[in-house]
């Protein structure tokens, strides 16, 4: 253990101190590999030096020791990270074929050895966990190879994707700065530099399930699709009292895998690595470019000796290039293994901390019991044969999803679903218990006509449980109800009551709900909310990507927010065409302040945020969304989804956008800047020489 450990320090060009324990306990569970939960992606390696090469910008030096630094680090206030981005070599297991892709992915690497490893997806970010209160350094390293001339490929369109190789780091959720070295997505760094991130947590910050992925305009798609997207755990120890609320995480701690809060982490990333050789360029007969290698049905191929990358914005992110490409959604870096169920136990509640760090696939996850694993066909690729596997497997007892927390931030009250669409950005803490031992598919079902990659009869397997055990847990609500009662109790007496009273009326989780609800009365101005549409304008030969209809412009501020205001929106999904309009939804993505959701209303003016059957085409997804906080929404067209948010403590410029990243790279954002109030009613115009 001891070798292993300085190895991994090596290969890491970390010397870590704070970090040891954590680096121990990431090791132990994946050697140990942990039953009661899925193999979960690395823990973050906490660092007290940097492997900073010769060309990189070097952090500037004080007079103060370095001791004196590791005292502050220890004493729990300031947390280091190290994420070094490179390319990566690895292996994906691909379903379809029984054998192992080779491939080389832009990622915050782990592997600086040059050797892939076949027992760890070495390109899976790894998790960062913090906590309220805390400053929070990441040390962003892009040892990506330099790329002379990249910006010209946008110097008519900004809009045109470009410049793989600059990266920066997006907080997904977190309620942080905006501005300075904080979450800035406005940064660019390039390959060769150095930069230290900075986030000061504040103490009354929600815990909860977040994400971190890269944010720059034109290579946001190309990154996280190459797999650099990691989960972000604020972790809560602050029980409920009289007067305050608390953190779910203490009402859950005695169902936390020995892994601890990161076990938990259920991280589905959509990687479409391709293999390219040379083949006729369409525009240019006579000449060659480099296509995607694919088989006699159309599905991509990487033959023994081929390694894969993500590196074609058209080719590889094209509207229906995921479902052509026969490749499989993984869970934290892992493809679904006939050879490597997920092993759990029957009637035992687990918490996962679901996360779509996708780049555009919808993925309505479903768990229901096997009757006859011989009907599993792991082999299946085509849409039909993935289909039917579904159809003929995966037909037993559903397995209810109790939905406790919605991107990150606790439900007024667990929520059953049988489907749980997730959107991408979209983040479901959800409890669920296995009724009986046996198998268990983990599944996309179909969706609606208008999702955005999962069509109707487009199901497909993700994953097989193996429940052990002869413990059951009968009717599924009562079970999670007897189970967090029981847990209820190891709380304070003073709120004790309040809380299993609480839990015995619907599951309502009332005192660990983190935002008061955003009444009318509230509103700054009820007359006025702020209209927004996301949508494709496909007319007159043109394909133009926008937020109410204008694509994104760099230097432009399109929304001017007053810090302190309360403030409704209604964000609608528009996309036009000569012939009517396209059915395409756009996942809305504001960035720092959350939005509670007040209404979702169909082309009917029925509010279907309100409903509970999750499994109805189209409005599912929507289904018991009525009161809950979130950062990222799906709008579809003909619905309007209004949301009321309040601007709080921080101003600074940022972005809202569509979070299908492609459609983002391409125009669909906006800057956004919340700035000061004038005392007046009005905005603060700033100072040095405005207020003269």
């Amino acid at each position: 253990m001891h070798t292993q450990l300085k190895q991994m320090r090596r290969l890491a060009g970390v010397a870590t101190v704070t970090g040891a324990s954590m680096f121990c306990h990431a090791v132990l569970a994946q050697e140990a590999k942990i039953k009661e939960t899925p193999p979960a992606p690395p823990l973050a390696s906490q660092i007290d030096d940097r492997d900073v090469a010769a060309d990189l910008i070097k952090p500037a030096a004080n007079l103060l020791s370095g001791e004196q630094r590791k005292m502050v680090e220890r004493s729990g206030r300031e947390i280091r990270y190290f994420l070094p981005i490179q390319m990566t070599p690895g292996f994906i297991y691909n379903p379809s074929t029984g054998e192992y892709d080779q491939v080389s992915l832009r990622s915050y690497g782990r592997n600086v050895s040059g050797v892939p490893n076949l027992l760890r997806p070495d390109f899976v970010a790894p998790t960062v966990v913090m906590k309220p209160g805390q400053t929070v350094r990441f040390d962003l390293s892009n040892r990506l190879d330099k790329e002379p001339g990249c910006e010209l490929v946008a110097k008519d369109n900004v809009n045109t994707p470009h410049c793989y190789n600059t990266t920066n780091l997006h907080s997904h959720g977190l309620w942080i700065s905006p501005s300075g070295n904080s979450d800035n997505v406005l940064l660019a760094i390039k390959p060769k530099v150095n930069f230290e991130y900075e986030y000061n947590v504040p103490g009354d910050h929600p815990a909860g399930t977040f994400w971190y992925h890269p944010h720059v305009h034109g290579s946001t798609a190309i990154q996280v699709g190459s797999g650099m997207a990691g989960a972000l755990i604020v972790k809560g120890d602050r029980q409920p009292t009289v007067l305050s609320n608390g953190d779910l995480d203490t009402l859950l701690n005695p169902f936390k895998p020995a892994a601890g809060s990161y076990g938990e982490v259920m991280l589905m990333q959509q990687i479409p690595y391709a293999c390219f050789i040379k083949g006729p360029d369409p525009k240019n007969p006579g000449k060659e470019i480099d296509v995607i290698q694919t088989n006699p049905d159309g599905t991509w191929l990487c033959k023994k000796g081929d390694i894969g990358i993500v590196q074609d914005f058209k080719a590889q992110f094209a509207p229906t290039a995921w479902t052509k490409s026969g490749r499989h959604t993984l869970i934290n870096g892992f493809a679904r293994n006939p050879a490597k169920p997920l092993v759990m136990e029957a009637g035992k509640l687990y918490r996962w901390r679901l996360i779509d760090a996708g780049v555009r696939e919808s993925i309505v996850l479903r768990i229901r019991k096997i009757n006859d694993i011989s009907k599993l066909t792991p082999t299946a690729n085509t849409p039909e044969a993935l289909q039917a596997e579904v159809k003929n497997a995966c037909n037993g007892i559903d397995v209810l999803q109790f939905e406790v927390a919605t991107d990150g931030l606790t439900r007024p009250s667990a929520f059953a679903k049988v489907t749980n669409t997730l959107q991408p950005g979209y983040r479901s803490d959800i409890l669920f218990s296995l009724p009986e031992k046996g198998d268990y598919c983990v599944y996309s079902d179909s969706g609606a006509p208008d999702f955005v990659s999962a069509k109707p009869n487009n199901a497909k397997v993700i994953t097989v449980i193996h429940a052990t055990g002869n413990k059951t847990s009968g009717d599924q609500t009562q079970f999670v109800t007897k189970e967090l009662v029981r847990a209820a109790g190891l709380l304070s007496r003073s709120v004790r009551d309040t809380i299993i009273r609480d839990l015995k009326d619907g599951l309502k989780l009332t005192k660990f709900v983190p935002h008061k609800a955003i009444p009318e009365s509230e509103l700054t101005d009820p007359q006025k909310p702020v209209d927004l549409v996301l949508g494709i304008d496909q007319r007159g030969g043109k394909i133009a990507f926008d937020v109410n209809g204008a694509p994104y412009v760099p230097s432009e501020v399109h929304q001017t927010l007053i810090l302190g205001q309360v403030q409704e929106w209604h964000i609608k999904s528009y996309n036009p065409t000569d012939t009517g309009e396209a059915p395409i939804q756009h996942p809305f993505h504001i960035h720092v302040n959350p939005y509670q959701i007040i209404s979702i209303t169909d082309k009917n003016g029925v509010d279907v945020s309100a409903l509970k059957d999750t499994t109805a085409p189209t409005i599912g997804q929507y289904a018991g969304m009525q009161g809950v906080w979130k950062d990222t929404i799906m709008a579809t067209p003909g619905y309007t989804v209004k949301t009321r948010t309040r601007y709080q403590r921080y101003i600074g410029e940022y972005v809202l956008h569509c979070h299908i990243l492609d459609h983002e790279d391409q125009g669909m954002m906006q800057n956004v800047k919340v700035v000061l109030p004038d005392g007046n009613g009005g905005a603060s115009t700033g100072g040095h020489g405005a207020h003269h």
